[in-house]
């Protein structure tokens, strides 16, 4: 029989390994998009994912290693924090070193090198958006699979799937609601625009893809019935049963 602290140790290199295993894989991809790829295509979409997409992903699915397997009250193992604070971001800034190496007028065009010194915080920055990216997707993704599972057992409640549902959802507008619209404005009067490219209103903002402001739309309405149509049946029930 295993001793508490053997099997702690246990659980902490299974982790240890799996989240080399997702920085060597998010590294390999983020390098292939860099050394391969036309840097320039898509309006460079190989850098942006290589710089917010692949790092982000790697740290949601980092949290929810860490979340799951080590659970709250254990500390996370120093190699996990290497590979995610130091392995991770700087093998992505050597991919671009190759790919500003590979297209150096890309990279620094008519404003100077001095340009280049955003580079390392925008990989700080992808690193950091796994945060949200587990919030938004894979934790309710995880969620979900296991109330799924539990409903095929019959030891939870349909109502069980609403939360990861929502998540989702939320998430889901999020990124299609960014790809269909462009509000050319910051700070207040970006929301504002926000809400009136929803309405229809008029604005400042530019669409970019009308379908996915109605995905918006469709999926916001679903939101507002899943949870106002129960709340309103409660309510009308306690009408009815009140003298």
């Amino acid at each position: 029989m295993r001793s508490p602290g053997g099997r702690t140790h246990q659980e902490q290199i299974a982790a240890t390994r799996a989240v080399a295993a997702i920085v060597i894989g998010a590294l390999a991809i983020s390098w292939m998009l860099l050394a391969v790829l036309d840097l320039q295509d898509n309006d460079g979409a190989a850098p942006i994912i290589a710089m917010f997409g692949i790092p982000a992903i790697a740290s949601a699915l980092v949290i929810q290693i860490v979340m799951t397997r080590l659970g709250k009250r254990k500390r996370v193992p120093k190699p996990v924090l290497w590979l995610m604070l130091a392995v991770l971001p700087l093998g992505t800034l050597l991919g671009f070193v190759v790919a500003i190496l590979r297209e150096p007028d890309y990279f620094i065009g008519d404003d100077g090198p001095w340009m280049l010194v955003w580079v390392p915080i925008f990989i700080c920055v992808g690193v950091t958006l796994g945060a949200l990216v587990w919030f938004f997707f894979v934790f309710p993704l995880v969620s979900l699979a296991k109330v799924i599972r539990l409903l095929a057992r019959r030891e939870a409640r349909p109502t069980a799937l609403i939360m990861p549902l929502v998540l989702l959802a939320l998430g889901v507008v999020c990124v299609v609601g960014g790809m269909s619209m462009s509000s050319g404005e910051v700070g207040r009067r970006a929301e504002a625009q926000v809400i009136a490219a929803f309405f229809g209103l008029p604005g400042t903002y530019e669409v970019i893809w009308e379908p996915g402001l109605w995905i918006v739309r469709g999926i916001v309405a679903a939101i507002v019935l899943l949870l106002a149509v129960p709340a309103i049946g409660a309510r009308l029930r306690r009408a009815r049963l009140s003298p």
